[in-house]
């Protein structure tokens, strides 16, 4: 019995940084933009709300690109790494 109580600081100290690194989510912003490399002009689509899949887009990671945007512009911040590739209608940006 002595030799729990003596545990007890420890468990408490594993329990606490157990439940700190369940809390510490990434930062996914709800905002993306991605732009159609296969257009040859600049057009950018708004990816917000849609989930990557077969009948949208998805990003492919092997490739060392960014794929989506935070805005609609290749200067701001990059939301997905990977080739952007457009697999159905998606929603064109507004400028």
């Amino acid at each position: 019995m002595k030799s729990i109580k003596k545990m007890l600081p420890a468990l408490g100290l594993v329990l606490g940084a157990t439940l700190a690194m369940a809390m510490n989510f990434a930062n996914n912003p709800t905002e993306r933009y991605a732009e159609d490399p296969a257009s040859g002009t600049e057009v950018w689509y708004d990816l917000t709300d849609i989930t990557p899949g077969p009948t949208t887009y998805q990003c492919d990671e092997e490739v060392d690109e960014t794929c989506s945007h935070m805005d609609s512009n290749f200067l701001s911040n990059e939301v997905e790494e990977g080739e952007f590739i457009k697999n159905g209608s998606l929603p064109l940006a507004t400028p």
